[in-house]
């Protein structure tokens, strides 16, 4: 039973790879040559391309030189000329483990594609190497000691500044120093038993344990439960980061950061990362989509109070007279204010976030359009000099009242109205011609909508710069995939 064992999958063939996930399996990487992971494993079972089987195999071995067994199907030829360097440093080591080798002739004559082929099996078990003590090597040469503390902190200095690389190499440097203290642990527990007495305290004085122990249920060794509650701490530390989800509004950079426990089976690497970019990319396009619509209905009529009445302009629509869009200037409830001292406070989690949102949303829609602007920093600003009205940001200004309203007016009428479209359309209030038919060749029915909705003057713009105006699926799915 599967379920049992912790496997981890390398195939390189995308349509394998598909049905390995589909069968439940985990697929950590794709070409395992490339495959760089501290995890410890009991056993590798490889069956790589005939073509470079070598490398594969003393890639193999050089990841379980520590302790550990390998059962690798190869073709023949690789052991039976050993013509190349690499087959040749394959054979060296074949014999400085004892591999076990065995010849089977045509042995895929049953499989799908016969194949009349010889091959071998090789079987290697490599012994556990017992790890020596560099505490105690260092005590005996100071000047050694001196050494490896300056080389780590030439390393704090030469991190990649590239954000994603640079957090790579961080994590990978964590990695490297928690396993050489479990290394070190591992080598003196011999001088920390519990007791003098052979049988009656095996364990050592000085115990060596995870801070949420209880976590797991498997045992799976020490060395590969710190390196999930490592992943776990990037992994966090990514999905939480600005340069990473900074593009998500907080609806949706919550829900997947709920995913995170997911990714504690996966190495915290390059491949790994830009993998689920992509697959957020894909799986966040109907997510934004759904966004920009769940705004376009909170300016509308969501809000029953007389002031909230001059949001929206109503119109007769693609067979429906209940149709509308939002006006340049729209008033929410947000509370701006501190409700017991009375300050002008808007940087609290649920307004300075709800104002961010809305400047996602106008993100998307604005393809990168408009200049950067620190929208943070301005109602920091503004908190400073007590200013509660008025406050420009990047698309809008934004006035808070303390009766608990937000007054927004649009500073953009092209992009307001590309918003206007998009709700719209995306509710089939505008005709199916909207973007493809000139307004002389529409009918009377559709050129009445056009009229009510925007006028003839503001349609033949859009025919001009349908690019801009009207946005599809792929402009969505470019914006987040461009995230990093």
């Amino acid at each position: 039973n599967k379920t049992d064992w912790d496997i981890d999958c390398v195939e390189i063939d995308e349509n394998l790879q598909h049905i390995l996930r589909g069968k439940g399996y985990r697929v950590i990487h794709n070409d395992f040559l490339t495959l760089n992971t501290f995890k410890k494993y009991d056993l590798i079972v490889m069956n790589p391309p005939f073509s470079n089987g070598d490398k594969h195999l003393l890639k193999a071995i050089e990841m379980q030189r520590k302790g550990g067994q390998i059962v690798c199907l190869l073709n023949a030829e690789t052991i039976d000329n050993p013509y190349t360097n690499s087959r040749k440093d394959l054979i060296q080591k074949l014999e400085q483990y004892e591999a076990q080798v065995e010849f089977i002739d045509d042995a895929f004559l049953d499989a799908e594609r016969k194949t009349p082929v010889r091959i071998a099996l090789v079987r290697i078990d490599i012994r556990q190497i017992e790890e020596e003590s560099i505490i105690l090597d260092n005590l005996r040469q100071e000047e050694q000691y001196e050494a490896e503390q300056a080389a780590t902190d030439s390393y704090r200095q030469v991190i990649d500044a590239d954000f994603v690389r640079g957090i790579v190499e961080q994590y990978n440097f964590e990695v490297k120093a928690g396993l050489k203290l479990i290394a070190e642990w591992r080598a003196l527990k011999p001088l920390m038993l519990g007791s003098f007495t052979d049988g009656y305290d095996k364990d050592s004085i000085l115990q060596l344990r995870l801070k949420h122990e209880e976590r797991y249920s498997r045992d799976t060794g020490l060395e590969n439960k710190y390196i999930e509650e490592v992943r776990m701490k990037y992994w966090r530390a990514l999905f939480s980061s600005k340069q990473f989800m900074g593009i998500f509004t907080s609806n949706l950079q919550s829900e997947y950061y709920n995913k995170v426990n997911e990714l504690r089976d996966y190495d915290f690497s390059l491949y790994n990362i830009y993998t689920i970019r992509i697959q957020l990319s894909h799986e966040m396009v109907k997510a934004i989509e759904q966004t920009i619509l769940d705004l376009f209905e909170e300016f509308s009529h969501k809000h029953y109070y007389a002031e909230s009445s001059s949001n929206i302009h109503y119109y007769n629509g693609w067979k429906t007279n209940k149709c509308w869009k939002v006006n340049n200037r729209v008033i929410i409830p947000l509370q701006g204010f501190n409700e017991y001292s009375g300050r002008f406070e808007p940087m609290g989690y649920k307004i300075g976030a709800k104002i961010l949102d809305i400047e996602k949303v106008f993100n998307y829609l604005d393809g990168g359009k408009t200049d950067e602007w620190d929208s943070r920093g301005t109602l920091e600003r503004a908190v400073a000099i007590d200013q509660s009205k008025n406050i420009e940001l990047k698309y809008f200004t934004v006035t808070f009242y303390k009766k608990g309203t937000c007054h927004i007016k649009f500073l953009d009428e092209e992009l307001l109205h590309k918003f206007n479209l998009f709700g719209s359309q995306r509710k089939g209030w505008l005709p199916p011609s909207y973007g493809k038919a000139k307004y002389a060749d529409m009918d009377r029915e559709e050129q009445k909508i056009i009229d009510e909705f925007e006028g003839k003057k503001s349609y033949d713009k859009v025919m001009q710069n349908k690019d801009y105006y009207l946005v599809d699926t792929t402009q969505l799915l470019q914006l987040t995939a461009g995230g990093i």
